[in-house]
């Protein structure tokens, strides 16, 4: 089907836009895989486009982006809401609202600008190809190590207030972070012990063995 058409709503089938090596698309895959939503993927080649269209109509040219049937929702968080809504079956997902324990809160908040910060190194170091001792991307850095640091240091009794649930959120994304930045390395990841051990166990959910990172290779020709 033609991008055109996709961006005239003429595709009846879910499709996530987005790119297999990003943790924000990991994330909406994750959820549609264990919510039983079936979706078709289109992977974006060209992360330097310019152009809206290249992203499924998203203006601030970004991923991921989810469309059907001339709708279009953008962001990771918005999009899995919208794909439990999608979901042939109720399951028992915690989202941030759901949660009351404070550090937990916090623990959202801070996966989520870990996960921006990874994409701020990942892109301007390694794919822009700009210095790295700037403050900018020094900065960045040094907030996303303490970050972790803070994760790794309260994850077990953070895990332990979450209610009773098939899927949560908080350790959804926790966990396409943590296997990201042994993806796509800026920080190392070996003093986070706990985060490590997290990622493992979540690892062998169906949902995150069917979505390992790899590097989208456009088609020959």
């Amino acid at each position: 089907m033609s991008r055109e058409n996709d961006m005239a709503g003429m595709n009846p089938v879910p499709r996530i836009t987005g790119r297999s090596s990003s943790h924000f698309t990991r994330l909406v895959r994750v959820f549609a895989l264990e919510l039983g939503v079936a979706c078709e993927f289109a992977p974006v080649y060209d992360l330097a486009s310019l152009d809206a269209r290249d992203y499924a109509g998203n203006p601030a040219l970004k991923l991921p982006v989810l469309t059907k049937d001339g709708t279009t929702v953008f962001g990771a968080e918005n999009i899995c809401r919208v794909l439990a809504e999608f979901a042939p079956a109720q399951r028992r997902i915690v989202w941030p609202e759901d949660v009351r324990e404070l550090q937990a809160r916090n623990a959202q908040e801070l996966i989520w600008h870990a996960m921006q910060a990874q994409v701020q190194l990942g892109f301007g170091t390694q794919v822009a190809q700009l210095p790295a001792d700037s403050i900018y991307f020094a900065k960045a850095a040094a907030g996303l190590r303490n970050a972790l640091q803070w994760l790794d240091e309260r994850l077990l009794p953070v895990i332990a207030t979450l209610p009773p649930r098939d899927l949560s959120l908080l350790e959804a994304s926790l966990f396409c972070l943590v296997e990201h930045l042994a993806f796509r390395v800026t920080v190392p990841l070996a003093p986070y012990g706990h985060l490590a051990a997290f990622a493992r166990e979540f690892g062998e959910r169906a949902s995150a063995r069917h979505t390992a990172y790899c590097f989208d290779v456009p088609p020959a020709g």
